[in-house]
């Protein structure tokens, strides 16, 4: 938990100081800040925006410098992000006031989890948001897989320059080299998600069945591996050699997993179809919270505590929707921020904590151009 947060030259905030509680709510008109200060927090422990990936996007317009400061239970953590002439960034990243070498470490102490059932990407769009979405789970749950995920990046890299060489046919063996390697990785990657996933199923059709009644037991996850896991990436690569080296680049392999989201009719095997193409724009936000919320579920079960932010909670759910997730989220041992665009939230969470017999303590923060100031 963030007992205390500074967010410096970050978007339209100058200068915050915050002392925060195990649910904080934002309330602020479109353009005040509320998003920002969640993209802050997201910053510190991932390295990186949900929004924009080029800190010249987010730091302050004709500042070179943001930093974002916090005091949790488990010490103090920084980040800092300052832009050279050029406009390109380096990152200084710190824990217990000592410099820190790798993102992943305030990852490790800070995970945030967004549920933003706006964002219609993760249904819709390429397999990345997707695979990220699982490995954001495997990351935590299973901490030899990032070592072995940093390994095969570095291999697939390695191995697609070879790729692009014009002596390629001359260097083949050092590439059977490569590839003998990078399936060693890429089995263990697999089976550290195979695990989790399996683990996740449950979770999900539980809440799926609370969210989304009407399609429980017609929504299946699959879990696909990138490649065939039964013949093995190395025999793959192999075969495949040809093809890749006229491609210029490995198109199978663990960088390529993805979970799908089928829609099943009942009573009709034959139909078969992504739920993206099903469902209606009201139950694809339902989907996605029920996709969030399991793993939320899940990873709390573990003992890992996490820091939830929700963007504008009732701009994309309805009433019956935000009371659910709500319910759910008092439940968890997890710290909250909660956007809204007006004060009504408040009363609606308090209603569900009586409801509940919630103990959460709870802040609310005025936001507006940029200046955020707790009510009292």
């Amino acid at each position: 938990m963030i007992d205390e947060l500074k967010i410096h030259q970050f978007r339209n905030i100058s200068t915050a100081h915050l002392s925060l509680a195990e649910c904080n709510v934002l309330v602020g008109k479109n353009g005040s800040g509320k998003t920002s200060l969640l993209e802050a927090v997201f910053l510190l422990s991932r390295g990186k925006s949900f929004r924009h990936h080029e800190p010249k996007r987010y730091i302050t317009h004709h500042q070179h410098r943001c930093a974002v400061w916090a005091n949790t239970r488990q010490g103090q953590m920084a980040i800092q992000k300052t832009l050279d002439d050029k406009g390109f960034a380096t990152t200084i990243i710190k824990q217990h006031g000592q410099h820190v070498s790798s993102q992943s470490v305030l990852s490790f102490a800070l995970p945030t989890l967004l549920i933003d059932p706006s964002g219609m990407e993760l249904l819709e769009m390429g397999s990345n948001s997707r695979r990220q979405l699982l490995d954001w789970l495997v990351f935590h749950m299973e901490h030899e897989f990032y070592g072995e995920w940093l390994s095969y990046q570095r291999l697939l890299k390695q191995r697609n320059i070879l790729l692009k060489s014009p002596a390629i046919q001359k260097r083949l063996p050092e590439l059977y080299a490569w590839d003998y390697q990078l399936a060693s990785h890429a089995h263990k990657i697999h089976e550290y998600r195979q695990t989790v996933f399996n683990r996740w199923l449950g979770y999900f059709d539980k809440m799926l069945s609370c969210l989304l009644p009407h399609c429980a037991g017609l929504i299946w996850l699959s879990y696909q591996a990138g490649f065939d896991e039964k013949v093995g990436l190395f025999d793959v690569l192999r075969q495949r050699i040809t093809a890749d080296v006229e491609l210029g680049y490995t198109r199978v392999g663990t960088h390529r997993a993805d979970i799908s989201v089928v829609f099943k009719q009942s009573g009709d095997v034959r139909f078969k179809e992504q739920a993206a193409n099903v469902l209606s724009r009201g139950e694809k936000k339902l989907l996605i919270t029920a996709l969030k919320l399991s793993q939320l579920q899940l990873i709390c079960e573990t003992g890992i505590r996490l820091v939830v932010m929700i963007d504008d909670i009732d701009a994309e759910l309805d009433e019956w929707a935000v009371q659910t997730l709500l319910k759910t989220l008092m439940e968890l041992p997890c710290q909250l921020f909660i956007t809204n665009l007006n004060s009504d939230i408040v009363s609606v969470i308090h209603d569900v904590q009586k409801q509940l017999g919630s103990t959460k303590t709870m802040a609310v923060f005025d936001v507006k151009d940029g200046t955020i100031i707790k009510r009292i």
